[in-house]
């Protein structure tokens, strides 16, 4: 699957050949096709991978007696470090390339989820997932940057949303698979060490198809730069962004130390497996039903189409508790979640990048991820401690039913704020310039 040429950037040094007063987001562009391919394989491998260690580690933690305290750092601790240092590492990446963190980020990540199941004290849990979480840091604004490196505004969304396709379709196969060969295993403790052995191979894989990477030839910080706040200070639509998406990254993050609980209860591994890879399948039509038209889409849609909608998560949750316990009932959550996920990663990864300016994408993708990270390890420690709480007084599955329905209630707030975002803008000179892809633009090129 690759692009029309007419699409893709075209190096600096041809820019600047080219009418010097024209600038690089005002023209179609060309890169090799090699880089997509090899963006594609890498999306692939990691995009499953870490969907399989994410998706297993709670689960895991859960079959080896760990509490909703240990799971909620396990949860909150594994997205502070995750979100809140990409800023560090995005920075990095804007001065030194984008190879180097991605190979990093995968090689390390492999190599700590390999020690996952050697684990058996929850407490101890903690501690590799927090080791892990810096390799996932390190990956995910570099390779961010890296999409916004070969693409202008135009495209960007057509071009994310073919990269979440790949992604989505790679974990929807990497789920099954693990899903059968997990049935290799005699006890559910030898069931979850097959699957969580495995994403840590694909991890490592993934390192070495990034070394066949070229870093693009686009223009680099130069000079040594602090971490600072003032994207979010000085460019309204960014800050606004960043609030809003934050108060729901904490609403979503409340369900984090609860889900496992059902999930666990109430499906096996391999079943586990099944609704995850039903998950990505849907992940997979959304996307392909508004490949044509998406980037026509304003990102405030896609936003609120994408989030509106996670409410009902942790209300299937709790139906399940309460009425319905099979798996498959479970699965229907995941379809639906699935459905509006991908709109909602194609919606925020382009908001963010057509906020920066040339040299700053991957320094944006990591103040936003600072503050999500933060969001995020606050709403999932609350919520640990205040279930631990709750189940020590009283019955556990009644206190779980009502929690479900109290993060039911913040998830659905939380999504109405999307409605108040503005048009993505640049601060350029003390000026916002708002932008909006033309109308007529699409993925095939332009009518």
């Amino acid at each position: 699957m690759t692009l029309p040429q007419d699409e893709l950037s075209p190096p600096l040094e041809e820019q600047k050949n080219e009418n010097k007063m024209e600038t690089k987001e005002d023209k179609t562009t060309i890169f090799p096709h090699q880089l997509l391919v090899l963006m594609f394989l890498i999306t692939g491998l990691f995009t499953t991978a870490s969907f399989i260690a994410n998706a297993f580690m709670g689960l895991y933690a859960v079959i080896i007696g760990a509490t909703a305290s240990a799971l909620s750092l396990i949860t909150s601790l594994r997205n502070l470090i995750q979100l809140a240092v990409q800023s560090t590492f995005g920075r990095i990446s804007d001065k030194i390339g984008r190879k180097l963190l991605i190979f990093l980020g995968l090689l390390g990540s492999g190599i700590f989820v390999a020690l996952f199941p050697l684990i058996k004290n929850g407490w101890l849990l903690v501690g590799a997932v927090s080791l892990y979480s810096i390799g996932v840091a390190s990956y995910v604004p570099a390779f961010t940057a890296l999409q916004g490196d070969i693409s202008n505004k135009e495209n960007r969304a057509g071009l994310i949303s073919l990269i979440t396709i790949v992604g989505a379709l790679a974990s929807m196969v990497g789920l099954v698979a693990v899903g059968f060969a997990s049935n290799l295993g005699d006890s559910e403790w030898l069931q979850y060490t097959i699957i969580l052995e495995i994403a840590a191979g694909i991890f490592i894989i993934g390192s070495f198809v990034s070394l066949l990477v070229t870093d693009p030839p686009v223009e680099r910080i130069t000079k040594r730069q602090k971490f600072t706040l003032k994207p979010v200070i000085k460019n309204k639509s960014f800050r606004k962004f960043v609030i809003i998406n934050s108060l729901m990254g904490f609403s979503m993050s409340l369900g984090w130390p609860i889900f496992p609980f059902v999930r666990g209860e109430y499906a096996t591994a391999q079943q586990n497996t099944w609704i995850w890879a039903i998950f990505a399948f849907f992940q997979i039509v959304s996307i392909l039903i508004t490949r044509p038209f998406i980037n026509k889409i304003s990102r405030k849609k896609l936003l609120i189409f994408g989030r509106i909608i996670m409410f009902y998560v942790p209300l299937n949750l709790a139906l399940t508790v309460l009425f319905f316990p099979y798996w498959w009932h479970l699965a229907i959550c995941n379809m639906t979640s699935g459905l509006s996920v991908a709109l909602y990663m194609v919606g925020q990864n382009s908001y963010i990048l057509d906020c920066a300016p040339e040299k700053e994408k991957g320094t944006f993708t990591g103040i936003h991820n600072f503050f999500m990270g933060i969001a995020t390890f606050l709403g999932s420690l609350i919520m640990g401690i205040i279930a631990d709480i709750l189940i020590i007084r009283f019955d556990k599955w009644p206190s779980i039913v009502v929690l479900l329905f109290v993060i039911t209630g913040a998830r659905l707030i939380s999504a109405l704020g999307f409605f108040f975002l503005q048009k993505p803008a640049i601060q350029v000179e003390k000026t916002e310039v708002a932008i909006e892809p033309p109308p007529e633009v699409t993925l095939g090129g332009t009518k």
